[in-house]
C-alpha cells in the first residue's frame, strides 16, 4: 500500500508534528533573587542590615541554562527577575555566567584569585530543574549575591582592595 501526500496532505501532516513538537515542551517560569551585603564605609543601622537580609529581583541579568545533553542557551531575567522558557521533558541546570565560563566573578584576572576556591565556585549552580510530563521540579541550590569588591569569592588578599570599616 503507498500513501501519496498532496501539497495539503504534507500541509496536515507538517502541522500535526508540528503541533506534538510544541506540545512536548512545557512552559518554565523562574522568579530569581539575590542578596546585597552593605559595601559602605560607615556602621551600617539596623535598617541597613535588615535590608541586606531581603532578597532583591535578580533584574535584566543573564543566567545560562544547560540540557543534561550538554545544550546551552543563555536566558535574560525581566524587571522582577523571572525568566520564563519552553523547555522539553529533561533535566537542566541553571548558573550564573560567570561560573559556567569558568571566569571570576567581576572580571579580574583568574591570577588574582585561589584557583582551588575558585573550581569550587564554578560548580555551584542557582537552580535544577526536572521537567517529567506534566510535573516540573525545580530546586534551588544556592543563593546569588552581588559582592563587596573586597569579599569577592576566592580574591587573594594580595589583590583584594582594603575592607571598608
Amino acid at each position: 500500500m503507498h500513501m501519496i501526500l498532496t501539497n495539503r496532505g504534507l500541509l496536515g501532516a507538517l502541522l500535526i508534528l508540528s503541533f506534538s513538537l510544541i506540545a512536548q515542551k512545557k512552559n518554565v517560569t523562574l522568579e530569581l533573587n539575590y542578596y546585597e551585603p552593605y559595601c559602605g564605609g560607615a556602621r551600617p543601622t539596623a535598617e541597613i542590615l535588615e535590608e541586606t537580609q531581603k532578597p532583591k529581583p535578580y533584574a535584566g541579568r543573564k543566567v545560562i541554562l544547560v540540557s543534561k545533553s550538554g545544550k546551552v542557551d543563555t536566558l535574560t531575567t525581566d524587571a522582577k527577575g523571572k525568566v520564563k522558557v519552553k523547555l522539553k521533558k529533561g533535566d537542566y541546570t541553571l548558573m550564573e555566567p560567570w561560573r559556567y565560563y569558568k571566569k571570576s566573578f567581576n572580571g579580574s584576572p583568574l591570577e588574582h584569585f585561589e584557583m582551588d576556591c575558585l573550581k569550587a565556585e564554578w560548580v555551584k549552580t542557582i537552580a535544577l530543574i526536572s521537567v517529567k510530563g506534566k510535573k516540573t521540579k525545580i530546586k534551588f541550590t544556592n543563593d546569588l549575591y552581588n559582592y563587596c569588591e573586597w569579599s569577592i569569592p576566592c580574591l587573594l588578599e594580595t589583590h583584594a582592595p582594603p575592607s571598608r570599616e
